[in-house]
């Protein structure tokens, strides 16, 4: 916290020069350090370069995309980010819904703007604040309307600048009935959605002024690959299937762009 560094990119960083360190792309000495995996010193001292700029930790502290760029040598493979933004540790491979949320994110991979995962665990959906019901938490299907509804649903929170945590457990109607009970003006549950889908929307386009693409909307090898062994043990859903049903869903055509006849109709033609 005093370095003002982010856990999940940090610790993503430390974890990528580990792996460097394992295969002997990284020596000891351009480390600073015995980066074995799990030498606790190790990271510690990691963190210390990466929040005062020094050593090795100039480099992870630009992000593991980067990093891995810099170093070169096949580190690309085991850089775990989307468009620049280090993945967490709510694991797509467990919970499927996360790959559409992950890799459509406008900032990358976030599980702060997607939990989609929370309504595979049976949080209620936002919209009719029903459970989706029992779900096939390994299935390709179903998955890009729970990222969707996660992502607009973070839209409306962060807009209002609540607690994302504290509002988990809140629904479309909820919000509506605050707004409309501190502004006057009439909400319900549709209008809500509906401001969220805009703002998404609103900051895809801003994602594609800046040069950021459908093409973006990847995963790193890293999280394709199937893990060996627990209940999920050689399962990888049909990725690209359900980027493609998250731009359905959306109104965006196969490339990742809204079309315009969306645009139209959130009034951001």
């Amino acid at each position: 916290n005093r370095y003002g560094v982010d856990t999940i990119s940090t610790g993503s960083a430390i974890a990528f020069a580990m792996e460097c360190y394992q295969r002997g792309i990284i020596t000891r000495e351009e480390a600073g350090c015995d980066l074995t995996w799990g030498n606790v010193d190790a990271i510690i001292e990691m963190v210390e370069q990466i929040g005062t700029a020094r050593g090795l930790g100039a480099l992870l502290g630009q992000g593991v995309k980067r990093a891995a760029a810099a170093i070169g040598r096949g580190t690309e493979e085991f850089a775990v980010h989307v468009k620049g933004m280090e993945v967490p540790y709510h694991d797509p491979r467990a919970y499927t819904s996360m790959y559409p949320a992950y890799a459509t994110g406008t900032r990358g991979a976030c599980h702060m703007h997607g939990a989609a995962f929370i309504m595979e665990q049976g949080a209620p959906r936002p919209d009719t604040g029903r459970p989706v019901g029992e779900v096939d938490r390994f299935s390709s299907e179903g998955k890009a309307i729970l990222a969707i509804l996660a992502q607009d649903k973070a839209s409306v929170v962060d807009s209002l600048t609540l607690c994302m945590i504290c509002s988990d457990g809140m629904i479309y109607a909820d919000i509506a009935d605050a707004l409309q009970a501190v502004t006057g003006e009439p909400w319900d549950a549709e209008r809500v959605g509906k401001t969220g889908e805009r703002i998404t929307t609103l900051q895809r386009l801003y994602d594609l002024k800046c040069g950021i693409t459908g093409a973006d909307d990847r995963f790193p090898r890293r999280l394709l690959e199937p893990v060996p062994d627990g209940s999920h043990a050689g399962r990888i859903p049909d990725v690209e299937y359900m980027i493609q049903d998250y731009y359905r869903e959306r109104g965006w055509d196969t490339n990742g762009v809204p079309k315009p006849e969306k645009l139209r109709e959130l009034g951001l033609d």
